[in-house]
């Protein structure tokens, strides 16, 4: 129905109830609490559906009022073809993704739970139907402008400072004051669980980052700055492990977008310097107020107390102000390199990746775990790996291998892993119970199967390529793309939760929205 209102429209009804939507969404969800902890994943899943309900019937009312003249005239003259044609890469792959959950929820030994996702993490087909409806009309009808990604920025900040308090113990809302105390340390801010926190401040750090690499007001480049300094500390105070993945993403795929230019590759150092200034700064504070903070032990702390760590920040902060002196005296002009650097990038990341392949299969399968000191424990594959994950892991695909061949293709049923491994699992030696992968692609593989997973996929790649199109007319589009990345990045070891995933669809829905301001 994209050619049933003129453009002039688009900033009319339309534009307002999509705009209001993104705002109740991107900034409210973050936000918005009921009981402490203790009901959060409730109150957010209740708060995300109402909002996507009512903005659909919204859209979906106004077509049949304001426009059903036009609506009727569209359907009298409807071709198949052309209707086709309008659709992208990512758009197919969001609707095959949903058929998928649906041919999947109607074959289901679990109807009713793939349809509610109740013995899971509320994912089910309800909350996937919202999802994909949702990203259809924002992408529809949404008219792109970056003081929303700014607005959303703050809400970010906010979480943030509330999770950088709780890192002090400071418990400022008295959210914990009633909690177990065996639970105080894995529930932070207003998001709730610390990996899902981190998972959230990943996709604002990502954002911040690319948005200050970008800059070129002063005004909005300290604005951004603060933001990522701030969210630079928050995920690592959320003393989360998935941080690493988040925050390898950025810095291993940045220089691929920044090594164009000269003031690309400056900004991607001063970017480096303060991360790793935070680290020291926040080495600092834990061996001055070690009474007062949660304290970190993690490769952060391995980085911050290597004499190298110090060195390396040091003289990345001599470079950029020698480089910025020389600049000013010779007033020299930004260079555009190409993709000479990158390449350059691309090869030192290539390389990473084989040395990283190597001591993994050196710990895992010869054994010399004691090479690589405390880094090798996160290196071995066993059942103990990333907190029982191997363990989750590993029954999974057992699991999965048994499926008959329809299922293997479509999955178990949404939101059934729980189901799925109750019996498999019972009486493991961790005394837990397992209701999700932890992580997501494995997840869907069991829950919708082979092709459920290969949609979703083509679904992300689409609309973060999407995204880069506009690398040269809005620098906006691209942090979003970061964003993306970042999630996607870090899912391999987190959860599908409507706590943060619904921040990713919208992102996903903002990045490929048709009327974007160049």
């Amino acid at each position: 129905m994209i050619e049933l209102h003129k453009n002039e429209e688009k900033r009319g009804f339309l534009s307002i109830v999509l705009g209001i939507y993104v705002v109740l969404v991107g900034v409210g969800l973050p936000i918005v609490i009921r009981d402490r902890y203790f009901d959060i994943l409730v109150a957010k899943y209740y708060y995300y559906c109402i909002c996507t309900i009512l903005m659909v019937i919204l859209v979906l009312g106004y077509f049949a009022t304001v426009r059903a003249r036009q609506t009727i005239l569209y359907f009298k003259e409807f071709s198949f073809s052309d209707f086709l044609k309008r659709f992208t890469v990512a758009d197919y792959a969001a609707i095959i993704f949903l058929i998928v959950a649906i041919l999947s929820t109607l074959t289901s030994d679990y109807l009713y739970e793939s349809f509610w996702g109740n013995e899971g993490r509320f994912s089910g087909l309800f909350l996937i139907i919202w999802y994909v409806a949702s990203y259809f009309c924002v992408s529809r009808f949404w008219k792109f402008k970056n003081w929303y990604i700014d607005i959303m920025l703050i809400a970010g900040m906010l979480v943030c400072l509330f999770g950088i308090t709780d890192y002090f113990q400071l418990d400022i809302f008295h959210f914990k004051v009633i909690m177990n105390p065996d639970q105080w340390l894995i529930f932070t801010s207003t998001i709730g669980n610390i990996n899902t926190y981190t998972a959230y401040v990943g996709i604002v750090a990502a954002i911040a980052t690319v948005l200050f690499a970008t800059d070129k007001n002063n005004i909005s480049m300290i604005w951004h700055y603060l933001c990522m300094v701030i969210s630079f500390f928050a995920i690592i105070m959320g003393v989360s492990d998935n941080a690493y993945l988040s925050l390898g993403a950025l810095f291993g795929f940045l220089p691929l977008y920044l090594f164009g230019s000269k003031i690309g590759i400056r900004k991607y150092v001063i970017i480096l310097a303060t991360f790793f200034s935070v680290i020291q700064f926040i080495n600092l504070i834990n061996f001055y107020f070690k009474d007062m903070v949660i304290g970190i032990d993690s490769i952060f702390v391995l980085i911050a107390n290597s004499g190298i760590s110090m060195i390396l920040t040091l003289f990345l902060w001599v470079l950029i102000i020698f480089w910025y002196l020389w600049d000013y005296v010779k007033k020299t002009p930004n260079r555009e390199y190409g993709n000479l650097f990158r390449y350059f990038w691309l090869i030192i990341l290539l390389s990473v990746s084989i040395i990283i392949l190597y001591i993994i299969y050196d710990c895992n399968l010869q054994g010399n775990i004691g090479k690589y000191g405390n880094i090798g424990n996160y290196l071995v594959f066993d059942d103990d790996w990333g907190t029982n994950r191997g363990y989750i892991w590993r029954n999974a695909i057992e699991r999965f291998s048994k499926f008959s061949l329809w299922k293997k293709m479509v999955g178990f049923g949404p939101e059934t892993f729980g189901i799925l491994l109750m019996y498999q699992t019972k009486g493991n030696p961790y005394n837990l119970i397992f209701d999700s992968a932890h992580n997501e692609y494995l997840h869907f593989l069991l829950t919708i199967g082979i092709v459920g997973l290969f949609s979703y996929l083509v679904f992300i790649f689409a609309c973060i390529k999407k995204c880069f199109d506009f690398k040269k007319k809005n620098s906006y589009i691209i942090a979003i793309a970061f964003g993306l990345i970042c999630y996607s990045i870090q899912a391999f070891v987190n959860l599908n939760l409507p706590i943060v995933t619904p921040i990713y669809w919208l992102l996903l829905a903002m990045g490929s929205s048709k009327f974007i301001n160049n």
